[in-house]
This record gives structure tokens, sequence and C-alpha cells, in this order.
């Protein structure tokens, strides 16, 4: 959602710690497949290449990013953790690593959580309207 404002060098970092983050507790959701799958739209990035990577290692690629720019990261990142609504251990810790990284507080972390849940209910109740 948030990926294409970014260069095609943090965009394929954002793509390689978006992987870690959907095989973080080990399985695929199909929901985050299909999150995963919406940056092929957004970015320049052969997605064949994209893997696995140290987390935090990676993320220093955006310490000189604003302060916006960080939240749009860990907005994207806390999305693919909760698309599923089974928010592993795994995808716990490495959501506290960018919160921690990027300086988010918990009251902006709660606002992205409603916003993301109201997001959803809303893609839910259109996907409703139009299949029924």
């Amino acid at each position: 959602m948030f990926i294409a404002g970014f260069d095609k060098s943090k965009q394929e970092v954002f793509l390689n710690l978006a992987y870690t983050m959907v095989y973080a507790d080990g399985r695929l959701d199909e929901k985050e497949q299909q999150l995963f799958s919406s940056y092929q739209i957004e970015t320049e990035v052969d997605m064949s290449q994209v893997h696995k990577v140290d987390f935090e290692q990676e993320l220093a690629v955006f310490d000189d990013c604003t302060i916006q720019e960080k939240q749009r990261i860990f907005f994207e990142l806390y999305a693919i953790a909760l698309i599923d609504e089974v928010y592993a251990d795994e995808e716990k810790a490495l959501v506290e690593i960018v919160k921690k990284r990027f300086n988010i507080p918990d009251d902006k972390m709660a606002e992205m959580k409603e916003a993301l849940i109201a997001f959803i209910n809303a893609y839910n109740n259109l996907n409703k309207v139009v299949t029924n």
C-alpha cells in the first residue's frame, strides 16, 4: 500500500523483510500470500529474488528515513503479521524489533491496529456485497 514511494533498493529490502515476516511462523496463510503478492503491483522488484534476511540488519537500511516513512514500513510489516488473524510469537518478536528500531509509540501502534481491523472489515463487507 505504501511501498511505491520508495526507491527500488529500499523496495527490495522491504520485500525481503516482508518475506521474512510472512514465513516467520513457518507457514504461509492465504491472506498473507495475497497481501505479499499485492506488493508486486506497486514495486519494480523481481519477486523471484526475494528471500529471508537478518531482520535487524536489513531494518538499518531505513534508518535515514523520515518518521512518516518508518511508520509506513512498520504498518506494512505489522499488517502482514495481523492479516491472517493469528499473531504468532515469531511475528510478535519481529514486530517488536521494528517497533523499537523505529521508535513507534504504543498509542500509534494501537491506532494502526484499529485502522487495519477497520480496513479488513470494510473489505470483507464489500466482498460479501459483491459475492452474494
